[in-house]
């Protein structure tokens, strides 16, 4: 252990909050409170004391966060530096941070983060505190993570079809996050390991020591070592304990054990603990969340303050009635009413297709009709469960000429140029990643081959150093013959040569890197035949990134850099400046709204999925599975601003078979007077063509003559569905036959049948 200087660390807080503490001649816009309702207003003025904010969907709780954070600067007398407010995502910590900005004006030294990078921001000062970890440590996204797994696997001797990296790693994920120190004992690995699973903790154990020899954290160490730290070294908790006088956690119903340890470690000096959430919109008890931290709060922080958000600015009144109809099936969970005075808006639409390409065709369809009512495609998402439904949904759309993005997460850093300069600028900072020294070591190629580097790799682990160590040793050398020889050491001087740029500016520090890689040799190299305009506009992009980077937080870095893009999350890739449909699976869409919102694939064994099925009746929880499908429904709907359109087909492939479906259980929940062509009774409407917001709906029978702004003239074939449901079948003059949503079609009569 290191011995610490506690006089340092502390000197080293003051010293910050010295810098930052200009709060008392900060002043904020005036009538700071007074465009917020009473529970708002309420919740900002709260000071002392743990407080939970029950806060539904598009209640405003980011508004009130923030307002509170500046309240509490100008009023509560709290500095800014004793401020810290967690989240989950990039882009709302962002967005918190600027609105701050935007209300006061010149305001330093609030830490506002995700729970990810406030514990990297901790850890690259306390680290030193844990054995066998220095302040340079290398952050492996999944990927990375992946890539020292296959090598782990292989050298246990396992089969990587049967032992696959991403099933290893989300294996030990979840044993890390549940195995630890002061959390739940590990329900479902009581008894003797099967064979499986003493495999697995083999691979586990030589997969932590190659991380702890690479001097590397994955995603979860992050916060379990930052765990750890504050668990054995209490004096380094209680500076941060001391130092954060008020900490606020947005989304807790989405907080992890570890992440609900860490947080009453840093408000155990004070109780000053503000939480916002909705166990309604929980939806990731699968990588972890515990909806109990919320449900359980009263209890475990001592009669807190309770407020709730119920009225809504983002959702027409018929989208939360039957939003909330479906919720209020739910056992754990904790009332509200959510309610809006933007009146009731349109029905929900609820539409049967008849397989998952008249499903993706419908899609089009609506979007279609959306765009030509003067919509803009960039307030359209569709959202689905499985990604596998992305194929036919993209296929309608590129068919149609409709925009669109996928959010998907982290494409751009996945790329092959982009990983390969991460890679070189990792290995600068981290000389002991070995997995950035695998992937860089022949880019560009230095005719090192599979077997130079093997070798390379057993004499570097048999003298316990990192596998560049190895490569600047005459000794590990001598095994290596010919233009491997030379690449090898030709390499090492290469990243020796770099060592300087891990203390510069990372714009500068990749403009070094380039040059020393040979840009043009190293793109050139990747050239499959369609050229290398697009790589090299990447790497230009993540040029730019870098200097944004550099401007904003001037004392980061290289090393502050690839932490800062180590942490993008999923949602963070989505380009909201871009005039382009969405489409995303609903875990994706927390977070998000827009004006128009279609969920595909509402049947059973999707939504809710057949795992959650499955679990049901084998045991005590197996209800919270079914549960949490239905939270998910929920956060689907409750994304619509506008208009809600909800989809299922009755025939559908799953993995090569077709398979008949049944529409969701959650259908059924919706009140029938809240859908499009149903009556109150739940019988169908029986007038075709109507659409109640449209003024130009006619009433059609086969055989009319009808007239279409773009196709002319045509005859009605054939007539299907109801209300939001109603379709026609026109054959036109010129363009053939054409099926069209009578809702948006515009048609027009101009004679008798024919």
């Amino acid at each position: 252990m290191r011995a610490m200087d506690w006089m340092d660390v502390r000197s080293m807080v003051r010293s910050e909050e010295g810098r930052d503490s200009a709060g008392d001649r900060l002043k904020p816009e005036p009538g700071l409170l007074d465009g917020l309702n009473e529970p708002q207003r309420e919740a900002c003025r709260h000071v002392g004391g743990p407080l939970l904010i029950l806060a539904g969907p598009g209640s405003g709780k980011t508004r009130v966060i923030t307002h509170r954070i500046v309240h509490l600067i100008t009023e509560g007398g709290v500095r800014p530096d004793e401020i810290l407010a967690l989240t989950f995502t990039n882009k709302a910590a962002n967005e918190m941070r600027q609105r701050v900005e935007r209300l006061l004006p010149g305001v330093r030294g609030i830490w506002v983060s995700t729970f990810h990078a406030m514990c990297a921001r901790i850890l690259r000062r306390e680290i030193e505190v844990l054995d066998g970890f220095t302040r340079d440590f290398s952050i492996y996204d999944t990927s990375d993570r992946n890539a020292l797994l296959k090598k782990v696997i292989r050298d246990v001797g396992l089969d990587l079809t049967k032992f696959r990296p991403a099933m290893v790693g989300g294996w030990i994920s979840d044993r890390k996050n549940r195995d630890f120190k002061g959390t739940s004992a590990l329900e479902d690995l009581t008894g003797p390991p099967g064979f499986d699973e003493e495999m697995l903790g083999r691979v586990q154990t030589k997969y932590e020591d190659a991380m702890r020899a690479a001097n590397a954290l994955d995603f979860d160490d992050l916060l379990i070592k930052s765990l750890v730290v504050f668990d054995e070294h209490p004096g380094v908790r209680d500076v941060y304990a001391r130092r954060f006088r008020q900490v606020m956690v947005d989304e807790y119903q989405d907080t992890n054990r570890v992440q609900y340890l860490l947080t009453r470690h840093l408000a155990s000096g004070h109780g000053n603990l503000a939480v916002v959430g909705d166990p309604d919109q929980s939806i990731y008890a699968w990588r972890g969340a515990d909806i109990r931290n919320i449900l359980a709060f009263e209890e475990d922080f001592g009669a807190p303050k309770v407020i709730k958000l119920e009225q809504n600015y983002r959702s027409k009144g018929n989208i939360l009635k039957a939003a909330s109809a479906v919720i209020a099936n739910n056992s754990a969970r904790k009332a509200k009413s959510l309610w809006t005075d933007a009146g009731d808006g349109e029905r929900i639409a609820v539409i049967e297709c008849g397989d998952e390409n008249d499903e993706a065709r419908e899609i089009a369809y609506q979007i279609q009709g959306w765009k030509a009512h003067g919509g803009r495609l960039s307030d359209v998402a569709v959202f689905y469960r499985a990604n596998f439904m992305q194929r036919a949904i993209e296929t309608a759309l590129h068919l149609a000429k409709v925009p669109y993005q996928v959010v998907g997460g982290v494409e751009f850093y996945a790329r092959r140029e982009i990983r390969d300069l991460l890679g070189y600028l990792k290995l600068v900072v981290n000389p002991s990643d070995d997995v950035a020294f695998s992937r860089v070591v022949n880019v560009p190629a230095r005719g090192i081959g599979e077997t130079s580097l093997g070798r390379l790799a057993s004499w570097a682990e048999d003298q316990g150093c990192p596998m560049l160590a190895a490569c600047r040793s005459a000794e590990a050398l001598a095994a290596i013959r010919g233009r491997a020889k030379k690449g090898l050491a030709a390499f090492g001087e290469l990243v020796e040569r770099l060592a300087p740029i891990r203390d510069i500016d990372a714009s500068v520090a990749i403009d070094l890197a380039l040059e020393e890689m040979d840009r043009d040799r190293w793109l050139r190299a990747m050239d499959d035949g369609t050229g290398i305009e697009d790589r090299e506009a990447n790497v230009d992009e993540l040029r730019s990134h870098a200097a944004e980077f550099d401007r904003l937080n001037p004392e980061g870095k290289l090393r502050g850099f690839l932490q800062d893009i180590a942490l993008v999350s999923e949602v963070d890739g989505l380009d909201e400046e871009l005039d382009k449909a969405a489409l995303m699976t609903l875990h994706a869409a927390k977070g998000l709204e827009f004006q128009l919102v279609i969920i595909a694939g509402v049947e059973e064994e999707l939504l809710p999925h057949a795992r959650s099925l499955a679990e049901s009746g084998a045991s005590g929880s197996t209800w919270d599975a079914l549960e949490e499908e239905r939270r998910l429904f929920y956060v689907g709907m409750t994304r619509a601003g506008e208009r809600l359109v909800i989809t299922h087909a009755g025939t559908r492939h799953f993995f090569g078979d077709q398979r008949w479906t049944r529409p969701s259980r959650f259908l059924d929940e919706i009140p029938p007077e809240l859908i499009e062509g149903q009556a109150a009774d739940g019988d169908e409407e029986d007038v075709l063509g109507v659409y109640e917001p449209s003024a130009s709906a006619i009433q059609l029978a086969v055989g009319d003559r009808v007239e279409h702004d773009h196709f002319g003239p045509g005859r009605v074939e054939q007539l299907q569905g109801s209300g939001v449901n109603a379709r026609a079948l026109v054959r036109f003059t010129h363009h053939g036959t054409k099926q069209l949503l009578l809702q948006y079609a515009n048609l027009r009569l101009v004679g008798g049948a024919v």
